[in-house]
């Protein structure tokens, strides 16, 4: 399936008619979301260095398929509350529980989730350990810590563009130094270099981006994840998971310049009912880069 992104255009003034801004309440202080349409709920989970935002082109195509759409900011992104601890994916899983029993609560057989990297992270533990709340799972260009086989050894040029920040995030202190009022380039040189179309995040999403990751202790706390999922415990826990099946209906997306088949393989072995889908063309910021090839494949999964 190719990657055309050059009909896609974000209204911003029709956007703000169907949706809204909300904030729930959690241990993990609040939690803002945009949310908007009507039916069943599907929750958005998105990336690092990402926001709510990254699901804007997607957002109005499943709230017309007939969904209430909820675009949340993680723990400790966006602009959610930033607490200095508590970013483990037990713990995470748990808040997000919280979150659809709060949102959700009639709901009883569950709801959907679609989740992009780090939030795929947390998808995959919340659909794990609280399988109650999770009807269908979408899981989108991650590699699941733990579980995933990471290219270790001669890497290429392209594996170290793609995965020289799963050590960096980890380190203590440094990516703070460096980083601290150089979020902007950085930003912009990340997008560019993991994104296959260069001019896929123009630049009032990079804005949008910089502003979100320049609030105070937000970069601290999106390094927490990164620190956190690929600590001994939590990719132990990974592990544990991975023995007992998910028993709602998966599906695992990859873009061909991302993961491409590595999610759908580390999967399948844990799964009752998966499918996979690469999406030809496509860089790692799905939602973004490949709006319309997203609504294609998910239209009859969702439905």
């Amino acid at each position: 399936m190719g990657c055309n992104m050059q009909n896609i255009k974000f209204d911003e003034q029709l956007f703000w008619q169907q949706f809204s801004h909300g904030v729930v309440r959690t241990q993990m202080g609040r939690l803002h979301y945009v949310s908007g349409g009507q039916g069943p709920t599907v929750l958005l989970l998105p990336g690092w260095p990402q926001s709510w935002y990254a699901w804007r082109y997607l957002m109005p195509a499943l709230a017309n398929s007939g969904k209430r759409v909820v675009a949340l900011d993680l723990p400790g992104m966006g602009d959610s509350d930033h607490p200095t601890e508590g970013y483990d994916s037990t713990t995470i899983a748990l808040i997000l529980h919280s979150v659809i029993q709060s949102l959700a609560s009639e709901e009883k057989d569950g709801i959907e989730i679609i989740a992009h990297d780090v939030g795929a992270w947390m998808g995959y533990a919340l659909a794990s350990d609280h399988p109650d709340c999770v009807k269908k799972l979408v899981l989108m260009d991650a590699a699941i810590p733990g579980l995933s086989t990471l290219p270790s050894g001669e890497l290429t040029d392209e594996q170290v563009m793609r995965t020289w920040h799963f050590a960096f995030n980890r380190l203590s202190d440094l990516p703070e130094i460096l980083l601290k009022d150089r979020e902007e380039p950085f930003l912009r040189w990340l997008f560019s270099t993991k994104a296959e179309f260069g001019w896929m995040i123009d630049e009032k999403a990079l804005a949008e981006y910089v502003r979100v990751n320049c609030l105070p202790g937000a970069l601290r706390s999106a390094l927490s994840y990164y620190k956190n999922a690929f600590s001994k415990q939590d990719m132990a826990i990974n592990k544990l998971r991975s023995e007992k099946q998910l028993l709602m209906p998966v599906f695992a997306i990859g873009a061909r310049y991302g993961v491409a088949d590595l999610l759908y393989n580390t999967l399948s072995p844990m799964c009752a009912d998966i499918r996979g889908e690469v999406i030809e063309g496509a860089g790692h910021y799905l939602p973004e880069e490949s709006p319309e090839q997203l609504e294609a494949v998910l239209k009859e999964f969702l439905s």
